[in-house]
Parts: structure tokens; sequence; C-alpha cells
């Protein structure tokens, strides 16, 4: 008989909302014309992180400048930028909000992202109707750990704020870094095949093409089965 289920952990952008686009049009906004980054190269090497992974990744592939005194600029843009657009468009991911509030029913959950707390808050508060808001027992954001993603202390933190075991958890992700991070903090891990090809999932136990097609039941039963 395999472990029993305690806990779930979600990742938040391209997990329970459909945020990537809306993310890159607000650093657009925020760096300026001379970013020249195409969504494609945004999605495949600057996501999984934190805002100031991707912008320095971003101004790198720019040839632009790139100092503190310039991230904290365009960091202020963005905030501004993206509590707009998410405004206007926040979308969720299919089956998500139906998963989240199902597992939250029966079992803890967590949210762990290499987003800010703002940008949480705002697609909380949006998404849905505002229907997640609360749901959370614990919501893990970049500002609240010294390393975010793909270091383990997202994760870590996560679950210890929720009082069970990393092995004892299923962590839904969607990106290489993030999937990482969940590794090394000791959960198992779902991917979710949307955002990134399946074959650079490759460190997740399972890989889904849509929350839509996973339910707790599910969950669990995946969880119970042998995993090396």
């Amino acid at each position: 008989m395999g472990k029993e289920l305690q806990a779930v952990v979600f990742d938040m952008d391209g997990v329970i909302i459909e945020s990537e686009m809306t993310h890159y049009r607000a650093i657009c906004e925020a760096m300026g014309e001379k970013m020249k980054v195409s969504y494609k190269v945004f999605l495949e090497q600057c996501t999984g992180g934190d805002e100031r992974f991707a912008m320095g990744k971003m101004a790198a592939f720019s040839d632009m400048s790139y100092d503190e005194e310039l991230f904290q600029e365009w960091s202020r843009r963005k905030g501004k930028a993206y509590m707009r657009l998410v405004s206007e468009e926040a979308c969720a991911m299919p089956g998500a909000i139906e998963l989240v509030e199902s597992v939250a029913e029966q079992l803890p959950i967590g949210l762990a992202t290499g987003s800010r707390r703002s940008d949480v808050d705002a697609a909380l508060h949006v998404l849905g109707g505002g229907c997640l808001e609360g749901l959370f027992q614990t919501i893990v954001t970049s500002g609240d750990v010294d390393n975010p993603k793909p270091h383990p202390a997202t994760y870590s933190k996560a679950v210890e704020d929720l009082g069970v075991e990393p092995s004892a958890c299923f962590a839904i992700e969607d990106s290489p870094n993030g999937i990482a991070s969940a590794v090394g903090a000791g959960l198992r891990v779902i991917g979710v095949a949307v955002m990134h090809d399946a074959s650079k999932l490759s460190r997740a136990e399972r890989i889904v093409s849509t929350l839509a097609d996973v339910s707790l039941d599910g969950l669990r039963q995946w969880f119970a089965e042998p995993f090396v």
C-alpha cells in the first residue's frame, strides 16, 4: 500500500491562471521598446522563476543595460500594468478552478509561485469572480523566500506552512524550473504540459495535458501507486 496523499500545492501561472501572456505584456510595457524578446523565447527561457529572473534574461537577450535601479523601476511599472491587464483578461486554465475547489474541500492546499504578492492578490481577486480567495492555507510568493524557483525554498516553505511532510504532497507545475523547485523540496510532481512541451517536464512523475482531466480521486490513486 502506498502513502496517502495529505496535501496539494499548486503553482499559479500556467496552472491555475492563463497569465503568461499577461505577464509578458506587462513586462513589455515596463521595459519599453528596446526589449526585443518574443513571446516564444519568453516562454521557453524566461519563465518559471520570479520577475527579477525574467527581466534579467530579457534584458540580456535584448542587449539592454540592467542594474538594481532599472529593475526596481521596471518592477514598479510592471506591477501597475499587470494589475490593469489581469483585471481585463483574467482567464482560468481549463479545469483549474474545479480541481482547486474540490481538493480544498478535503485536503489542505497551498499556492507556491514565482510571482509577487500583489500580482497574486490581483489575479485571485478577479479569477472566477474571486471564488478562490481564502481557499489556500498558505500562499508563498517570490517575496517570501530568499531564493525563488528553481531553488526548493518556495515549496519547502509551502509544505512547512501546511504542516505536512514533502513526500506526502503532490505539487502541480507547468514549468521545468517549477518542477525543479518542487522535486528539490521533496514533493512528488504532476506536470501540466500546456505552456511547455511534455519533453521539457520529464522530472515530473506524471504529465497531463489539462487539469480538466484530473480529479481528487485520480490524484489519490496516482499517489498510492509505487513511485521510484
